[in-house]
């Protein structure tokens, strides 16, 4: 089983304009809602490609209630939510020929909540995954991070980590098996910028030599490559022509861990993995079944 957990979910709310933005009024040509948030978005391209999962989440208010009865629509998806007292967050994304995307804070979840949250991972079974997906709510901290860690530790599940902001310390502590990290991400987990003259294959080698188990490392259009300890893979995909970047990451990681669930070699994950990131790249929100496998015979694994 593949457990997702958002921290901080939302309901992502899209204005699409033909027009630049200027002063004053102006309308949408079209407007419309989506439950949002990273862990969330793994279980939907679950869900697409029948795979299912349980999403942890902490919801409340009207907008929690969005959300929720956004994922009952998914046949795949069981929703597990703990219920808190505040709202979750709206976020505003403008697309004008740009994207142009305002997050906000969320709620403040307390640590009564965070506990229910990590007595529902007690669950978790040898050989289950639970993938840690986007930023962390206010007030949840590294102290819930490496609790949840330890919880999988104990169950002898698989941990996969997938945070903005995540510092190499706490990546030590938390030991997962797996981290999908971008570029800029992977140099900002060392405190340093995406020019310094540090290779990131040298961050690279320090993340597996504290016992991170994989990195699957994504590079926008330039695909991505996937390092263990021995062993490191190239996904290569033609160019394309990207209209969204909002979820190409998630559905990577989606596509990559639940095919490895189902038993599927490394390569024979990454070539679904690659797909799948290239889908979501070129569709409206996030990609369906039919197109992550019309691209897959288009993606290149090969092994370095």
């Amino acid at each position: 089983m593949i457990v997702t957990h958002t921290s901080n979910p939302s309901i992502d709310y899209y204005l699409e304009l033909s027009n630049s933005l200027v002063s004053g009024v102006q309308r949408a040509d079209s407007a419309y809602c989506l439950a949002g948030g990273k862990g969330l978005n793994v279980s939907m391209i679950l869900n697409q490609m029948s795979i299912a999962s349980v999403a942890t989440t902490f919801l409340g208010g009207f907008s929690g209630n969005f959300i929720s009865e956004q994922m009952r629509q998914y046949p795949w998806i069981r929703l597990d939510a703990v219920e808190i007292e505040t709202m979750n967050r709206i976020n505003v994304k403008l697309r004008n020929h740009q994207e142009t995307d305002i997050n906000t804070p969320g709620p403040i979840v307390n640590k009564d909540h965070q506990r229910a949250l990590l007595a529902k991972l007690r669950q978790l079974k040898p050989g289950d995954w639970l993938l840690i997906c986007g930023s962390l709510a206010q007030a949840v901290d590294t102290e819930f991070l490496e609790a949840a860690a330890s919880l999988v530790h104990q169950q002898q599940a698989y941990l996969g980590l997938d945070i903005p902001g995540i510092k190499v310390e706490t990546l030590a502590r938390c030991r997962p098996h797996l981290i999908k990290p971008n570029v800029e991400e992977l140099y900002a987990m060392f405190d340093l910028p995406p020019t310094s003259p540090i290779s990131s294959q040298s961050l690279i080698d320090r993340l597996l030599a504290m016992k991170v188990g994989g990195i699957l490392l994504s590079n926008g259009a330039d695909g991505a490559q996937y390092h263990m300890a021995q062993a490191r893979w190239t996904i290569a995909h033609p160019p394309l022509e990207a209209v969204n970047t909002v979820g190409c990451g998630d559905s990577m990681l989606a596509a990559f861990v639940g095919r490895l669930d189902q038993g599927c070699t490394i390569e024979e994950a990454l070539l679904w993995a690659g797909a799948a990131g290239e889908a979501t790249a070129v569709s409206v929100g996030l990609a369906d079944y039919a197109r992550i496998e019309q691209l897959k015979d288009s993606v290149k694994v090969y092994q370095n």
